[in-house]
């Protein structure tokens, strides 16, 4: 694979160089009256374009600049193209113009003094030189930091998607734990209400190892999904809990899985089955626009246990989940208060 790459790496080297001198070559060809002349004039150019690009970003800026020393950078940078002004001019003087006369009287007639020193030490002309051949390096530079920021867009993303599927693999164990263990005590009981129990753990299994392994799914699904889990809930704790769940939706709005269940799940795991009395949960469920507001609000046990692993893991997981998934899209208020738990979510669909 790696000996592909470079092989791509050539080819599209060698297109760029041949595409720099076609471009030469075709812009000035009416001013040479044989095409020898011109590749001999437009060859050597793109030569000296080659040895001041691959010079610069081969060399200069990674064991120079890139370790912070922009002045040493500077003057290599300046002697490179005075090296460059000197082979110009000598080829200049040594085959050009004697092979090719009268191509340069009209040229030479620009200096002072149509000599070696003469050119060579002309100002103008050194900068012309310069310019002209330091624009492909300029030109290669933008299309390696374009690359070099695809790249890191790409790799980015992978290590997004790779902290995504570390987070659901984390909540998964989490929720599917709790679960079982309400149909461990229901089984002990010998309840009748054992068969319900478990009718909604294999659709909640279903959708969790089949449905929601996408980025997003439909937020109808995820809303069943909570459905049966507070019906499961509340099979568990009967009349212990007092649930009120509206909702309502519109269109075919998308959202990242089992994102809303974790604040549900945290309200009976901590606020219902750590109750002594009778618990009350309140959801509410709506959007408007591209918007979805999410409202729960649960009340709290008179005596609060310390907070356990597990609750501060699926809260910091989830908020993880939503600084991936919605960055600057999401707003979310925890507010605490002596006998109630209120969660509000704001999300950007």
């Amino acid at each position: 694979m790696e000996r592909i790459q470079s092989k791509r790496e050539v080819a599209l080297h060698f297109l760029f160089w041949i595409c720099v001198f076609l471009f030469s070559t075709a812009s000035a060809n009416w001013y040479y009256a044989e095409t020898r002349e011109l590749f001999e004039v437009y060859g050597f150019r793109v030569f000296l374009q080659m040895l001041v690009a691959y010079m610069i970003i081969g060399f200069l800026i990674p064991k120079v600049l890139n370790r912070k020393q922009v002045f040493l950078f500077s003057v290599l940078v300046l002697a490179l193209l005075a090296l460059v002004h000197t082979l110009c001019t000598l080829y200049l003087f040594q085959h050009l113009v004697p092979s090719y006369p009268s191509s340069y009287e009209v040229f030479l007639r620009r200096f002072d003094s149509p000599t070696f020193q003469g050119v060579y030490f002309s100002f103008n002309q050194f900068f012309s030189n310069s310019v002209y051949y330091s624009y492909p390096c300029i030109i290669l530079m933008a299309i390696l930091f374009y690359r070099e920021r695809q790249e890191l867009l790409v790799l980015h993303e992978k290590k997004r998607e790779a902290e995504l599927n570390a987070l659901k693999n984390q909540l998964n164990p989490h929720f599917l734990f709790n679960t079982l263990n309400s149909l461990y005590l229901l089984a002990l009981k010998k309840s009748d209400k054992t068969v319900r129990v478990i009718e909604n753990l294999s659709h909640i299994l279903d959708y969790m190892l089949y449905r929601c392994d996408k980025k997003y799914v439909m937020l109808r699904d995820e809303l069943l999904l909570i459905n049966k889990y507070i019906e499961l809930e509340q099979i568990r704790y009967g009349k212990r809990v007092s649930i009120s769940f509206d909702e309502s939706i519109t269109g075919q709005e998308k959202i990242a899985p089992l994102l809303l269940l974790t604040f549900v799940e945290n309200a009976f795991k901590h606020g219902v089955s750590e109750a002594i009395e009778n618990a009350a949960i309140t959801i509410q469920v709506e959007n408007k626009g591209n918007k979805l507001f999410f409202e729960l609000k649960n009340t709290k046990p008179d005596i609060q246990p310390e907070i356990n692993e597990r609750k501060s893991l699926g809260l910091s997981n989830i908020k993880k989940q939503l600084e991936l998934l919605y960055p600057n899209k999401h707003q979310l208020n925890i507010i605490e208060k002596p006998h109630t738990y209120k969660t509000e979510l704001e999300l950007c669909l």
